[in-house]
Protein backbone atom coordinates (compact mmCIF):
# COMPACT_ATOMS: atom_id res chain seq x y z
CA UNK A 1 0.00 0.00 0.00
CA UNK A 2 3.18 2.41 1.08
CA UNK A 3 5.33 2.99 -1.91
CA UNK A 4 7.68 4.58 0.56
CA UNK A 5 7.83 3.18 3.81
CA UNK A 6 9.16 5.67 6.43
CA UNK A 7 12.35 4.20 8.18
CA UNK A 8 11.09 3.80 11.99
CA UNK A 9 13.00 0.68 13.22
CA UNK A 10 14.22 0.90 16.37
CA UNK A 11 18.14 1.10 15.79
CA UNK A 12 17.04 4.30 14.23
CA UNK A 13 15.02 6.58 16.73
CA UNK A 14 18.04 8.36 18.58
CA UNK A 15 20.13 7.85 21.91
CA UNK A 16 17.61 7.85 23.94
CA UNK A 17 15.23 4.92 21.99
CA UNK A 18 19.01 2.81 21.64
CA UNK A 19 19.00 2.93 25.67
CA UNK A 20 15.78 0.96 25.85
CA UNK A 21 15.71 -2.69 25.23
CA UNK A 22 13.69 -3.91 22.65
CA UNK A 23 9.95 -4.25 23.32
CA UNK A 24 9.83 -7.55 21.28
CA UNK A 25 13.92 -9.02 22.06
CA UNK A 26 12.14 -8.75 25.74
CA UNK A 27 8.77 -10.91 24.25
CA UNK A 28 10.74 -13.28 22.48
CA UNK A 29 9.89 -11.59 19.40
CA UNK A 30 13.09 -10.20 18.44
CA UNK A 31 12.67 -7.76 15.65
CA UNK A 32 9.05 -9.23 14.36
CA UNK A 33 7.48 -5.74 13.42
CA UNK A 34 8.61 -2.95 11.77
CA UNK A 35 6.43 -0.07 12.23
CA UNK A 36 6.53 2.07 8.71
CA UNK A 37 3.70 4.96 9.22
CA UNK A 38 0.87 6.53 10.34
CA UNK A 39 -2.80 5.17 8.40
CA UNK A 40 -5.20 6.00 11.24
CA UNK A 41 -5.84 7.68 13.85
CA UNK A 42 -8.74 8.28 16.51
CA UNK A 43 -9.80 8.47 19.78
CA UNK A 44 -9.37 4.59 20.44
CA UNK A 45 -5.16 5.40 19.19
CA UNK A 46 -3.09 4.87 15.85
CA UNK A 47 -3.36 2.40 13.46
CA UNK A 48 0.62 2.24 12.21
CA UNK A 49 1.38 0.13 8.78
CA UNK A 50 4.22 -2.31 9.82
CA UNK A 51 5.76 -5.72 8.25
CA UNK A 52 5.86 -8.76 9.99
CA UNK A 53 9.26 -9.95 9.18
CA UNK A 54 8.41 -13.49 10.63
CA UNK A 55 6.11 -13.94 7.82
CA UNK A 56 7.14 -11.14 5.35
CA UNK A 57 3.43 -9.75 5.13
CA UNK A 58 2.33 -6.22 5.67
CA UNK A 59 0.34 -5.98 8.72
CA UNK A 60 -1.48 -2.96 10.44
CA UNK A 61 -0.73 -2.76 14.15
CA UNK A 62 -3.62 -0.55 16.19
CA UNK A 63 -2.41 0.72 19.57
CA UNK A 64 -5.54 1.39 21.78
CA UNK A 65 -4.63 3.77 24.59
CA UNK A 66 -5.82 3.93 28.20
CA UNK A 67 -8.10 0.75 27.83
CA UNK A 68 -9.48 0.73 30.90
CA UNK A 69 -10.27 4.24 31.73
CA UNK A 70 -13.78 3.97 31.00
CA UNK A 71 -15.26 -0.09 31.73
CA UNK A 72 -17.67 0.11 29.18
CA UNK A 73 -14.91 1.06 26.52
CA UNK A 74 -12.42 -1.73 28.08
CA UNK A 75 -15.99 -4.79 27.61
CA UNK A 76 -16.46 -3.35 23.90
CA UNK A 77 -12.80 -4.24 23.37
CA UNK A 78 -12.86 -7.19 25.51
CA UNK A 79 -15.95 -8.57 23.57
CA UNK A 80 -14.32 -7.93 20.02
CA UNK A 81 -10.95 -9.19 20.39
CA UNK A 82 -13.06 -12.83 21.72
CA UNK A 83 -15.30 -12.70 18.41
CA UNK A 84 -12.36 -11.70 16.26
CA UNK A 85 -10.50 -14.61 17.71
CA UNK A 86 -13.05 -17.11 16.48
CA UNK A 87 -14.49 -15.42 13.81
CA UNK A 88 -12.22 -16.70 11.01
CA UNK A 89 -13.58 -16.30 7.89
CA UNK A 90 -12.61 -14.39 4.52
CA UNK A 91 -14.75 -11.94 4.53
CA UNK A 92 -14.03 -10.47 8.00
CA UNK A 93 -10.73 -9.19 8.98
CA UNK A 94 -8.71 -11.28 11.08
CA UNK A 95 -6.32 -10.50 13.94
CA UNK A 96 -3.22 -12.08 13.77
CA UNK A 97 -1.68 -11.42 16.88
CA UNK A 98 -1.99 -9.54 20.43
CA UNK A 99 0.93 -8.24 21.57
CA UNK A 100 1.42 -9.47 25.43
CA UNK A 101 1.48 -6.96 27.73
CA UNK A 102 4.72 -6.97 30.17
CA UNK A 103 2.62 -7.51 33.13
CA UNK A 104 -1.37 -9.11 33.55
CA UNK A 105 -2.20 -6.11 36.51
CA UNK A 106 -1.31 -3.03 35.30
CA UNK A 107 -1.17 -2.31 31.77
CA UNK A 108 -3.08 -0.16 30.10
CA UNK A 109 -2.21 0.11 26.27
CA UNK A 110 -2.19 -3.07 23.78
CA UNK A 111 -1.38 -3.40 20.18
CA UNK A 112 -3.69 -5.92 17.97
CA UNK A 113 -1.92 -6.80 14.45
CA UNK A 114 -4.52 -6.96 11.99
CA UNK A 115 -4.43 -7.67 8.74
CA UNK A 116 -3.64 -4.53 6.00
CA UNK A 117 -5.85 -3.61 4.04
CA UNK A 118 -5.72 -0.41 1.69
CA UNK A 119 -8.94 1.32 2.63
CA UNK A 120 -12.72 1.13 3.27
CA UNK A 121 -16.27 1.00 1.23
CA UNK A 122 -16.87 4.53 2.10
CA UNK A 123 -13.55 5.69 0.40
CA UNK A 124 -14.13 3.11 -2.06
CA UNK A 125 -17.62 4.77 -2.99
CA UNK A 126 -16.31 8.74 -2.73
CA UNK A 127 -14.09 7.49 -5.41
CA UNK A 128 -15.71 5.41 -7.67
CA UNK A 129 -18.62 7.26 -9.16
CA UNK A 130 -18.89 4.17 -12.33
CA UNK A 131 -18.86 0.46 -9.85
CA UNK A 132 -19.97 -1.33 -12.60
CA UNK A 133 -22.97 -4.35 -12.06
CA UNK A 134 -20.25 -6.71 -11.69
CA UNK A 135 -18.42 -5.04 -8.87
CA UNK A 136 -22.19 -4.54 -7.57
CA UNK A 137 -22.88 -8.22 -7.75
CA UNK A 138 -19.51 -8.97 -6.14
CA UNK A 139 -19.56 -6.58 -3.18
CA UNK A 140 -23.11 -7.88 -2.28
CA UNK A 141 -21.93 -11.66 -2.22
CA UNK A 142 -19.24 -10.82 -0.18
CA UNK A 143 -21.26 -8.93 2.54
CA UNK A 144 -23.93 -11.31 2.71
CA UNK A 145 -21.38 -14.58 2.69
CA UNK A 146 -19.44 -13.15 5.74
CA UNK A 147 -22.91 -12.20 7.40
CA UNK A 148 -24.05 -15.57 6.78
CA UNK A 149 -20.78 -16.69 9.00
CA UNK A 150 -21.73 -14.24 11.84
CA UNK A 151 -25.07 -15.04 11.84
CA UNK A 152 -24.77 -18.92 12.00
CA UNK A 153 -22.52 -18.12 15.23
CA UNK A 154 -25.50 -16.20 16.66
CA UNK A 155 -23.60 -13.29 16.46
CA UNK A 156 -25.65 -10.22 14.94
CA UNK A 157 -23.31 -6.76 14.30
CA UNK A 158 -25.22 -4.21 14.77
CA UNK A 159 -23.06 -1.04 13.29
CA UNK A 160 -22.69 -2.50 9.90
CA UNK A 161 -22.26 1.34 7.24
CA UNK A 162 -19.50 1.63 4.64
CA UNK A 163 -16.72 2.54 7.05
CA UNK A 164 -16.49 -0.81 8.69
CA UNK A 165 -15.84 -2.70 5.59
CA UNK A 166 -12.61 -2.52 4.95
CA UNK A 167 -11.39 -2.91 1.02
CA UNK A 168 -8.13 -3.48 -1.22
CA UNK A 169 -8.00 -2.13 -5.09
CA UNK A 170 -8.92 -5.98 -5.78
CA UNK A 171 -12.33 -5.42 -4.80
CA UNK A 172 -11.95 -7.68 -1.51
CA UNK A 173 -13.97 -6.74 1.30
CA UNK A 174 -14.38 -7.68 4.95
CA UNK A 175 -16.17 -6.63 7.74
CA UNK A 176 -14.34 -5.39 10.82
CA UNK A 177 -15.27 -3.47 14.14
CA UNK A 178 -17.21 -5.81 16.58
CA UNK A 179 -17.08 -3.49 19.38
CA UNK A 180 -21.07 -3.23 19.25
CA UNK A 181 -21.52 -6.75 18.06
CA UNK A 182 -23.58 -9.31 20.46
CA UNK A 183 -23.88 -13.01 20.62
CA UNK A 184 -27.84 -13.96 21.18
CA UNK A 185 -28.53 -16.67 23.04
CA UNK A 186 -32.01 -17.85 22.43
CA UNK A 187 -33.53 -19.52 25.45
CA UNK A 188 -36.93 -17.63 24.47
CA UNK A 189 -36.97 -15.89 21.51
CA UNK A 190 -35.27 -13.02 20.33
CA UNK A 191 -32.68 -11.57 22.83
CA UNK A 192 -33.10 -7.74 24.36
CA UNK A 193 -30.68 -5.93 25.11
CA UNK A 194 -29.81 -2.37 25.71
CA UNK A 195 -29.07 -0.83 22.16
CA UNK A 196 -26.82 1.58 22.19
CA UNK A 197 -29.16 4.04 19.94
CA UNK A 198 -26.92 6.74 19.11
CA UNK A 199 -23.39 5.15 18.82
CA UNK A 200 -24.80 2.47 16.11
CA UNK A 201 -24.88 5.01 12.97
CA UNK A 202 -28.81 5.88 12.41
CA UNK A 203 -28.64 5.75 8.85
CA UNK A 204 -28.06 2.25 8.49
CA UNK A 205 -30.43 1.79 11.27
CA UNK A 206 -33.62 -0.70 10.91
CA UNK A 207 -37.19 1.14 11.14
CA UNK A 208 -37.95 -1.35 13.93
CA UNK A 209 -35.04 0.01 16.17
CA UNK A 210 -35.81 3.75 15.63
CA UNK A 211 -36.61 5.92 19.04
CA UNK A 212 -35.68 2.76 21.24
CA UNK A 213 -33.72 2.24 24.21
CA UNK A 214 -34.03 -0.99 24.77
CA UNK A 215 -35.40 -3.40 22.05
CA UNK A 216 -35.56 -7.09 20.72
CA UNK A 217 -33.19 -8.08 18.25
CA UNK A 218 -32.82 -10.50 14.96
CA UNK A 219 -30.27 -10.82 12.38
CA UNK A 220 -33.19 -8.97 10.22
CA UNK A 221 -31.28 -5.53 11.81
CA UNK A 222 -28.30 -6.53 10.18
CA UNK A 223 -29.87 -7.84 7.01
CA UNK A 224 -31.30 -3.76 6.41
CA UNK A 225 -27.80 -2.15 7.08
CA UNK A 226 -26.71 -4.27 4.25
CA UNK A 227 -29.70 -3.48 1.97
CA UNK A 228 -28.74 0.26 2.77
CA UNK A 229 -25.03 -0.46 2.22
CA UNK A 230 -25.81 -1.55 -1.38
CA UNK A 231 -28.01 1.07 -2.13
CA UNK A 232 -25.17 3.44 -1.17
CA UNK A 233 -23.32 0.87 -4.01
CA UNK A 234 -25.59 1.53 -6.68
CA UNK A 235 -26.28 4.98 -6.01
CA UNK A 236 -22.96 6.58 -5.07
CA UNK A 237 -25.06 8.34 -1.79
CA UNK A 238 -26.08 6.85 1.92
CA UNK A 239 -30.51 6.21 0.81
CA UNK A 240 -31.61 7.42 4.09
CA UNK A 241 -29.80 10.21 5.45
CA UNK A 242 -31.54 11.14 8.78
CA UNK A 243 -31.40 14.09 10.63
CA UNK A 244 -33.27 12.64 13.40
CA UNK A 245 -35.29 9.82 14.21
CA UNK A 246 -38.24 11.26 12.79
CA UNK A 247 -36.43 12.39 9.56
CA UNK A 248 -35.41 8.93 9.78
CA UNK A 249 -38.95 7.30 9.29
CA UNK A 250 -40.03 10.24 7.38
CA UNK A 251 -37.27 9.06 4.23
CA UNK A 252 -38.02 5.31 4.65
CA UNK A 253 -41.59 6.08 4.24
CA UNK A 254 -40.88 8.40 1.56
CA UNK A 255 -39.37 5.47 -0.26
CA UNK A 256 -41.25 2.31 0.84
CA UNK A 257 -44.38 3.85 1.44
CA UNK A 258 -46.68 4.03 4.39
CA UNK A 259 -46.43 0.67 6.53
CA UNK A 260 -49.11 -1.30 7.26
CA UNK A 261 -50.62 -1.32 10.51
CA UNK A 262 -49.59 -4.41 11.15
CA UNK A 263 -45.99 -3.57 10.95
CA UNK A 264 -46.61 -1.03 12.52
CA UNK A 265 -46.55 -2.50 15.73
CA UNK A 266 -43.55 -4.16 15.12
CA UNK A 267 -41.82 -0.89 15.79
CA UNK A 268 -41.00 -0.62 19.56
CA UNK A 269 -41.23 2.52 20.89
CA UNK A 270 -44.82 3.90 21.49
CA UNK A 271 -44.25 7.34 20.02
CA UNK A 272 -43.08 6.25 17.09
CA UNK A 273 -45.66 4.23 16.64
CA UNK A 274 -47.89 6.85 16.88
CA UNK A 275 -46.10 9.16 14.49
CA UNK A 276 -46.36 6.42 12.01
CA UNK A 277 -50.04 5.22 12.36
CA UNK A 278 -50.84 9.05 12.04
CA UNK A 279 -48.65 9.79 8.88
CA UNK A 280 -50.14 10.85 5.49
CA UNK A 281 -50.90 7.64 3.41
CA UNK A 282 -47.79 7.74 0.90
CA UNK A 283 -47.26 5.33 -2.21
CA UNK A 284 -44.50 3.00 -2.35
CA UNK A 285 -41.63 4.61 -5.19
CA UNK A 286 -40.46 1.65 -7.77
CA UNK A 287 -36.76 0.91 -6.99
CA UNK A 288 -35.89 1.15 -10.80
CA UNK A 289 -36.79 4.58 -10.48
CA UNK A 290 -34.58 5.13 -7.54
CA UNK A 291 -32.04 3.24 -9.07
CA UNK A 292 -32.25 3.69 -12.90
CA UNK A 293 -28.67 2.26 -13.85
CA UNK A 294 -28.90 -1.11 -11.70
CA UNK A 295 -29.47 -3.99 -13.08
CA UNK A 296 -33.17 -5.44 -12.22
CA UNK A 297 -32.13 -8.55 -10.47
CA UNK A 298 -30.20 -6.42 -7.73
CA UNK A 299 -33.33 -4.58 -7.25
CA UNK A 300 -35.36 -7.43 -6.58
CA UNK A 301 -32.96 -8.03 -3.92
CA UNK A 302 -32.56 -4.83 -2.08
CA UNK A 303 -36.18 -4.43 -1.62
CA UNK A 304 -36.62 -7.98 0.13
CA UNK A 305 -33.54 -6.75 2.26
CA UNK A 306 -35.35 -3.19 2.78
CA UNK A 307 -38.65 -4.32 3.68
CA UNK A 308 -40.10 -2.40 6.27
CA UNK A 309 -41.11 -5.39 8.10
CA UNK A 310 -38.41 -7.29 9.38
CA UNK A 311 -40.14 -10.56 8.96
CA UNK A 312 -40.30 -10.28 5.51
CA UNK A 313 -36.58 -9.78 4.95
CA UNK A 314 -34.18 -13.02 3.79
CA UNK A 315 -31.59 -14.26 6.02
CA UNK A 316 -28.32 -14.35 4.35
CA UNK A 317 -28.33 -17.90 3.57
CA UNK A 318 -31.55 -16.83 1.67
CA UNK A 319 -30.11 -13.87 0.50
CA UNK A 320 -27.36 -15.95 -1.18
CA UNK A 321 -29.33 -17.87 -3.08
CA UNK A 322 -31.05 -15.34 -4.58
CA UNK A 323 -31.30 -15.61 -8.32
CA UNK A 324 -29.13 -12.26 -8.54
CA UNK A 325 -26.35 -14.51 -7.59
CA UNK A 326 -27.05 -17.48 -10.07
CA UNK A 327 -24.14 -19.39 -11.38
CA UNK A 328 -21.92 -17.45 -8.68
CA UNK A 329 -22.99 -18.65 -5.30
CA UNK A 330 -21.81 -21.50 -4.39
CA UNK A 331 -23.18 -23.45 -0.56
CA UNK A 332 -19.85 -25.21 -0.47
CA UNK A 333 -18.26 -21.52 -0.45
CA UNK A 334 -20.55 -19.87 2.04
CA UNK A 335 -19.44 -22.00 5.26
CA UNK A 336 -21.58 -21.84 8.50
CA UNK A 337 -19.93 -20.83 11.86
CA UNK A 338 -20.18 -22.71 14.96
CA UNK A 339 -21.92 -21.02 17.66
CA UNK A 340 -20.16 -18.64 20.28
CA UNK A 341 -19.84 -20.38 23.72
CA UNK A 342 -22.15 -19.07 26.26
CA UNK A 343 -19.61 -19.38 29.00
CA UNK A 344 -16.89 -17.25 27.13
CA UNK A 345 -19.78 -14.11 27.41
CA UNK A 346 -20.96 -14.25 30.91
CA UNK A 347 -19.35 -10.83 31.48
CA UNK A 348 -21.97 -9.53 28.98
CA UNK A 349 -24.88 -9.93 31.76
CA UNK A 350 -23.10 -8.46 34.86
CA UNK A 351 -21.53 -5.07 36.15
CA UNK A 352 -17.47 -5.83 35.88
CA UNK A 353 -14.82 -3.88 37.15
CA UNK A 354 -11.65 -2.63 35.46
CA UNK A 355 -9.66 -5.32 37.00
CA UNK A 356 -12.13 -8.06 35.75
CA UNK A 357 -11.88 -6.70 32.46
CA UNK A 358 -8.03 -6.39 32.49
CA UNK A 359 -7.93 -10.10 33.54
CA UNK A 360 -10.50 -11.18 30.84
CA UNK A 361 -8.83 -9.46 28.40
CA UNK A 362 -5.07 -10.39 29.47
CA UNK A 363 -6.66 -13.92 29.47
CA UNK A 364 -7.43 -13.61 25.43
CA UNK A 365 -4.82 -12.07 24.72
CA UNK A 366 -2.83 -15.61 25.77
CA UNK A 367 -4.69 -17.40 23.20
CA UNK A 368 -1.91 -15.66 20.84
CA UNK A 369 1.09 -17.00 23.31
CA UNK A 370 0.41 -20.33 23.60
CA UNK A 371 4.21 -20.72 26.37
CA UNK A 372 3.02 -17.54 27.98
CA UNK A 373 -0.39 -19.28 28.71
CA UNK A 374 0.89 -22.68 29.85
CA UNK A 375 3.43 -20.32 32.55
CA UNK A 376 0.87 -18.16 33.35
CA UNK A 377 -1.50 -21.49 34.21
CA UNK A 378 1.53 -22.76 35.62
CA UNK A 379 1.32 -26.17 33.43
CA UNK A 380 5.03 -24.94 32.40
CA UNK A 381 7.65 -23.49 34.45
CA UNK A 382 8.50 -19.79 33.18
CA UNK A 383 10.62 -19.13 30.33
CA UNK A 384 14.10 -17.03 30.43
CA UNK A 385 12.90 -14.26 28.83
CA UNK A 386 10.70 -11.41 30.29
CA UNK A 387 8.53 -8.79 29.70
CA UNK A 388 8.68 -5.17 28.65
CA UNK A 389 7.12 -2.36 26.64
CA UNK A 390 9.02 0.40 26.14
CA UNK A 391 10.12 0.61 22.51
CA UNK A 392 7.08 -0.23 20.76
CA UNK A 393 5.67 2.82 22.34
CA UNK A 394 8.31 5.03 21.31
CA UNK A 395 8.08 3.39 17.93
CA UNK A 396 4.65 4.87 17.39
CA UNK A 397 5.52 7.98 18.68
CA UNK A 398 8.08 8.25 15.94
CA UNK A 399 5.37 7.83 14.18
CA UNK A 400 3.32 10.17 14.77
CA UNK A 401 6.08 12.61 14.91
CA UNK A 402 7.18 12.19 11.22
CA UNK A 403 3.65 12.45 10.09
CA UNK A 404 3.28 15.40 11.87
CA UNK A 405 6.67 16.63 10.59
CA UNK A 406 5.53 15.42 6.88
CA UNK A 407 2.35 17.39 7.81
CA UNK A 408 3.51 20.57 9.00
CA UNK A 409 5.81 20.68 5.95
CA UNK A 410 2.90 20.32 3.86
CA UNK A 411 4.42 17.28 2.61
CA UNK A 412 2.04 14.61 4.14
CA UNK A 413 2.21 11.71 1.09
CA UNK A 414 -0.88 11.29 -0.54
CA UNK A 415 -1.63 7.73 -1.38
CA UNK A 416 -4.40 6.79 -3.93
CA UNK A 417 -5.35 3.51 -5.59
CA UNK A 418 -4.60 3.53 -9.25
CA UNK A 419 -8.39 1.80 -11.10
CA UNK A 420 -6.18 -0.18 -14.56
CA UNK A 421 -9.54 -1.59 -15.52
CA UNK A 422 -13.38 -0.34 -15.06
CA UNK A 423 -15.20 -3.92 -14.79
CA UNK A 424 -14.30 -7.23 -13.10
CA UNK A 425 -12.71 -9.24 -16.19
CA UNK A 426 -14.35 -12.09 -17.08
CA UNK A 427 -11.84 -14.61 -16.40
CA UNK A 428 -11.12 -13.02 -12.78
CA UNK A 429 -14.83 -13.86 -12.39
CA UNK A 430 -14.62 -17.77 -13.36
CA UNK A 431 -11.61 -17.96 -11.44
CA UNK A 432 -13.60 -17.50 -8.36
CA UNK A 433 -16.25 -19.40 -9.13
CA UNK A 434 -13.71 -22.34 -9.30
CA UNK A 435 -12.46 -21.54 -5.78
CA UNK A 436 -13.01 -23.55 -2.85
CA UNK A 437 -11.75 -21.23 0.14
CA UNK A 438 -11.18 -17.94 -0.81
CA UNK A 439 -12.44 -15.01 -2.87
CA UNK A 440 -10.41 -13.71 -5.72
CA UNK A 441 -12.83 -11.62 -7.38
CA UNK A 442 -10.28 -8.47 -8.37
CA UNK A 443 -11.23 -5.49 -10.60
CA UNK A 444 -9.01 -3.70 -12.38
CA UNK A 445 -8.04 -1.52 -9.26
CA UNK A 446 -10.44 1.26 -7.33
CA UNK A 447 -9.48 4.38 -6.74
CA UNK A 448 -9.46 6.14 -3.11
CA UNK A 449 -10.01 9.56 -2.43
CA UNK A 450 -8.07 9.40 0.83
CA UNK A 451 -5.99 7.49 2.91
CA UNK A 452 -7.39 5.20 5.53
CA UNK A 453 -9.75 7.17 8.01
CA UNK A 454 -9.91 7.11 11.54
CA UNK A 455 -13.27 4.87 12.45
CA UNK A 456 -14.01 6.46 15.32
CA UNK A 457 -14.18 9.89 16.71
CA UNK A 458 -14.72 11.70 20.40
CA UNK A 459 -17.65 12.35 21.41
CA UNK A 460 -18.58 15.90 21.46
CA UNK A 461 -21.16 18.37 22.73
CA UNK A 462 -23.82 18.23 19.69
CA UNK A 463 -23.47 14.41 19.99
CA UNK A 464 -24.94 15.48 23.57
CA UNK A 465 -27.18 17.59 22.28
CA UNK A 466 -28.81 15.25 19.62
CA UNK A 467 -29.59 12.71 22.00
CA UNK A 468 -31.76 15.12 24.06
CA UNK A 469 -33.10 16.83 20.42
CA UNK A 470 -33.91 13.52 19.42
CA UNK A 471 -35.75 12.08 22.64
CA UNK A 472 -37.51 15.37 22.68
CA UNK A 473 -38.78 15.01 19.18
CA UNK A 474 -40.47 11.19 19.95
CA UNK A 475 -41.63 12.49 22.87
CA UNK A 476 -40.46 9.57 24.61
CA UNK A 477 -42.26 8.68 28.04
CA UNK A 478 -41.04 9.05 31.17
CA UNK A 479 -38.60 5.86 31.63
CA UNK A 480 -37.37 6.44 27.94
CA UNK A 481 -36.28 9.94 28.35
CA UNK A 482 -34.53 8.81 31.94
CA UNK A 483 -32.93 6.28 29.90
CA UNK A 484 -31.69 9.26 27.03
CA UNK A 485 -30.73 11.62 30.09
CA UNK A 486 -28.82 8.87 31.84
CA UNK A 487 -26.91 8.17 28.40
CA UNK A 488 -26.04 11.77 28.26
CA UNK A 489 -24.95 11.91 31.30
CA UNK A 490 -22.49 9.20 30.73
CA UNK A 491 -21.42 10.86 27.39
CA UNK A 492 -20.48 14.04 29.07
CA UNK A 493 -18.92 12.58 31.86
CA UNK A 494 -16.62 10.47 29.63
CA UNK A 495 -15.89 13.53 27.99
CA UNK A 496 -14.95 15.32 31.33
CA UNK A 497 -12.50 12.80 32.25
CA UNK A 498 -10.87 12.53 28.29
Amino acid sequence: MVDRPIALSTGEMGNDAKDKESFFDQCGEANRFTIHEIIGKGSYGVVCSATDNKTGERVAIKKITDVFEHVSDATRILREVKLLRVLKHPDIVEVKHIVLPPNPRDFKDIFVIFELMETDLHQVIKANDDLTQEHHQFFLYQLLRGLKYVHTANVYHRDLKPKNILANADCKLKICDFGLARPAFHDSGPTTVFWTDYVATRWYRAPELCGSFFTKYTPAIDIWSIGCIFAEILSGKPIFPGKNVVHQLEIITDLLGTPHPDQVTKVRNEKARRFLGNMRVKPRVPFQRRFPKAAPPALALLEKMLAFDPDDRPSAEEALADPYFAGLADAAREPAAEIVSRSEYAFESRKVTPEEVRGLLYREILEYHPQAKREFEGSESPGAFGYATSAVGADFAAAEEAAAGAASQGSTPRRELRRSAQSLPKERVEQYRAEAEHMMGGAGALKRSDSIQARSKPVTQSDVDEIMDAADAMSLDDRELAEAAALARNMMEANAVG
